[in-house]
């Protein structure tokens, strides 16, 4: 929490889109509501599907 305070809000662009994945330290609520509250917007990446991964069929 104290990274994203201290040195990801400083150095973003105001309403930034801030992509995740579903890794769970992404969902903790305090750090949604800080950068929510910031103006950015906190989309998850859609899960993972091994049938849309080209490379892993070969």
């Amino acid at each position: 929490m104290s990274w994203v305070e201290q040195i990801l809000l400083p150095n973003l662009p105001s309403k930034s889109v801030i992509v995740r994945d579903n890794t769970s330290f992404y969902k903790v609520q305090d750090m949604q509501k800080v950068l929510k509250d910031s103006g950015h917007t906190l989309p998850y990446l859609s899960s993972y599907s091994p049938n849309l991964n080209f490379i892993e069929k070969k």
